[in-house]
Order: structure tokens, then C-alpha cells, then sequence
């Protein structure tokens, strides 16, 4: 299923959208952005041009990432934590996303965590959205209130439906040709964390306690709240249905990413918006939703790596289980876990990585190593804005087909 314009069609408005550029000046705010959120080293100091060779993220809080795709900058997720008016906990205010002059912003779902200020942004700057059909309503209506206050003048945004209405977990397979010819972007309704049933009878019984997630005393005087900006609401309100992302950068090794910003179960389909007794595979048995969803994840092109949330809505009853095993069917070389500071305290990452530690080696005995990848842990606010730079000409990250002579049909 394609929803997006052709990849020639793309190549040549890339190609004029260029051309004008090139003739426009510079803006004043283009290159201190670029250089705070991806690194001085890794920016064209006359134009502001991210490294064209490299694939390079920021970690900008929760789930959000800003992401250059050989040079193509998007954003994954446009939530910021700490929307102040000067840089705070969170180390740079949300107009710097605006000066930071992303091509477009690709949205997990439409929870406030995530899905906040991306009708504020998508004004601002004309790009376009890409989310579920229901999380696009509510983002088309988010800019109709920041009209009403006053915070926008122009209501109407690009947001693109990426899933339809009303579809199951791992019905459509979509295709998102907006970074064509240089990446292709393959995505599908994911399943939105919820509580799960108790591992007692489950094909997988690796229980663990869970460890507490404890609040630091000493977080209010060490980052005091400072001044919300006016503009940032917690809206949309409708905002389970998550989309599931995977990046494919052409040429070199092909270097491929999955980002996704919930991370469900993928036993019984329970969710937050179908919770047992009543998970979608106990509402449409016919459909196995929840084995849709893992054989989509598990028919991605091989993966480098995975940017996925370690914060699971089971986790009180399953603990780490569920971001354990949706990377085992990914089998990414890297993990990197996101979704920290909302769902989990701003504190608690070093708690959830002994928890994570500890269920991965119960589960060992039942996951290949391919299923056990690298994992690089963040912490906030200590990796906010720490570059992470990919070569995709690096040796790591060649393919099955390239070590063994084999073609590639991806």
C-alpha cells in the first residue's frame, strides 16, 4: 500500500527545493540550532548542512528524537518534557525545533507525550505530519485551538495519514516515499503498551520483580520547574493508536532503523485501550492480531538499530518482557531504549536498566544471539543532545546477503 507520492516526483521537488534555497541567505538562527541539537563537528559551518555521509541522531527528551538522514533532517516525535522559555533541565526551548528547520515530523501516536506541539510546528514551518488517520484529526484540531489562543494564525497543517481509520495492529503495510531516493520508510499500526495477562501459563515465563521506581528528593532543587510557554498543551486527547516506523538509508551498507514510541504485547494484543479481559486478540480471534503484529516486525529488512520504548504499561505484571521481546523479533544489532522522563520518572532509567539486565538473562536460554542485541542505555537529562553518529560505510553494518554473496531484494 503506497499513500505518498512517487520517489521521482520527490527527487525533483528535492531538486528545486534546493535550487531555491541555494539562492536564499542563510537564516541567522539555522546554524547555532543545528550545531546545539547534532554536534558543531558534524555541521557545515556556512550553511548549515548536517553531514551529508552520516546518519546522526539527538536525543531530545522522552521518546522525541531529532534525526539527519544523510543531511535530511525530520523529527521523530515533537514532545519536549520541559517546554520553558529558557533552556532548564531540558537544555533548549521548543523554538529551537522551529530555527532547527526540520523537513518533516513522523509522530508514534497521539498521546501528549508525544504528539505536543507538532500542529505548532507543522504552522510554523509548513512540513508536513505523518501519524495515524484518528491522531491527524486531533492534530488538525490542535491547531484550531492554538488559533484560539493566539499562539498560531494559520489553522490548517499537512498531516498525513499514514494508517486509516479505524484499522487493526498490523493490517497495512505502508510505504512512505518522502525520502526517496535517499532512505525509504516502511510502517504499520503498532500496538500501544497496556497491562497484560500474568505469565503463568504463557510460552514465555520469565517473571521478575519489579524495581521500584523511586523518585530523587533532590530533582526539584537541582532543575526548579521554571515558565511553561503558553502555546505547549498536552493535547491530542485521542492518542492510542501507534504507528511503527523502520528507515532503510540507500546505498553503502544500507543502513536501516526502527523507531517506535510504545512497545506492546505481543502474546494476547493487550493494550491501553484494549486491556484484558478484553485484549484484541480475545475481541477478534479470527484476525490473531498480536501474531500479525510480531510477523510484520519480524519480516523488516534486516536492522541495525532500534530506537524503542522500555517503558511498558505490563510491566507491574510482566516487567521487562515486552521491550525484551519485540527487539527479539526485530533482532537489531543496537538498542537504544527511549520513552524516558513521561510513563517513568525522570529518574528511574538506571532502575529500569537493572530490571532490563536482569529479565534478559532469565530469558537467555530462549533467545538466539541474534535476539540479544547491543544495548546503549540513556539517562536524563545527562544524554540530551549527545549526538549519536552512524557511518553507514561501516563494515558493522553490512548485511547477511553482503558477508555471504547473496542478492538483496529490499
Amino acid at each position: 500500500m503506497n499513500r505518498f507520492p512517487s520517489p521521482t516526483a520527490l527527487a525533483a521537488l528535492s531538486l528545486l527545493a534546493f535550487s531555491a534555497s541555494a539562492k536564499q541567505p542563510v537564516p541567522a538562527d539555522l546554524v547555532p540550532a543545528r550545531n546545539l541539537v547534532f554536534g558543531e563537528e558534524n555541521v557545515d559551518q556556512r550553511n548549515g548542512q548536517v553531514d551529508p555521509e552520516k546518519v546522526i541522531f539527538s536525543w531530545l527528551t522522552n521518546a522525541t528524537l531529532a534525526a539527519s538522514i544523510k543531511g535530511h533532517v525530520v523529527l521523530l516525535d515533537t514532545f519536549v518534557h520541559r517546554a520553558e522559555v529558557v533552556p532548564g533541565r531540558t537544555p533548549f526551548v521548543v523554538e529551537d525545533l522551529v530555527s532547527l528547520r526540520p523537513e518533516a515530523a513522523f509522530i508514534g501516536h497521539g498521546h501528549g507525550d508525544h504528539a505536543d506541539n507538532a500542529a505548532w510546528l507543522a504552522s510554523k514551518l509548513g512540513i508536513p505530519l505523518f501519524a495515524s488517520a484518528e491522531t491527524c484529526i486531533e492534530l488538525r484540531a490542535d491547531a484550531v485551538r492554538y488559533v484560539g489562543t493566539g499562539a498560531l494564525t494559520n489553522p490548517n497543517i499537512d498531516c498525513r495519514d499514514v494508517t486509516s481509520a479505524g484499522s487493526h495492529p498490523g493490517a497495512e503495510l505502508v510505504k512512505i516515499n518522502f525520502l526517496e531516493p535517499v532512505a525509504s520508510i516502511t510502517a504499520f499500526r503498532h500496538l500501544h503498551s497496556g497491562t497484560s495477562y500474568p505469565e503463568s501459563g504463557e510460552p514465555n515465563p520469565f517473571p521478575i520483580t519489579p524495581v521500584k521506581n523511586i523518585a530523587d528528593p533532590r530533582d526539584p532543587d537541582m532543575y526548579p520547574p521554571g515558565v511553561a510557554h503558553s502555546f505547549t498543551t498536552r493535547g491530542p486527547v485521542g492518542g492510542p493508536i501507534s504507528i511503527y516506523y523502520h528507515f532503510v538509508v540507500r546505498g553503502d551498507h544500507n543502513f536501516t532503523f526502527a523507531w517506535h514510541n510504545t512497545t506492546g504485547d505481543l502474546h494476547h494484543g493487550c493494550t491501553i485501550d484494549h486491556q484484558p479481559p478484553a485484549c484484541w486478540d480475545d475481541m477478534f480471534p479470527a484476525e490473531h492480531i498480536a501474531a500479525n503484529v510480531k510477523a510484520r516486525i519480524e519480516a523488516l529488512p534486516e536492522t541495525d538499530l532500534e530506537f524503542g520504548s522500555f517503558v511498558s504499561l505490563g510491566y507491574a505484571v510482566n516487567g521487562m518482557r515486552d521491550p525484551i521481546e519485540n527487539s527479539a523479533a526485530l533482532k537489531p544489532k543496537v538498542y537504544v531504549p527511549i520513552h524516558q522522563t513521561n510513563a517513568a520518572l525522570p529518574t528511574s532509567s538506571l532502575y529500569f536498566k537493572v530490571a532490563y539486565q536482569k529479565q534478559l538473562e532469565q530469558m537467555i536460554p530462549a533467545l538466539t544471539p541474534e535476539q540479544r542485541p547491543e544495548y546503549r542505555w540513556m539517562v536524563d537529562p545527562d544524554d540530551y543532545l549527545k549526538p549519536m553518529v552512524y557511518d553507514p560505510k561501516d563494515v558493522r553494518w553490512a548485511k547477511r546477503h553482503e558477508r555471504h554473496g547473496d542478492r538483496d531484494d529490499d
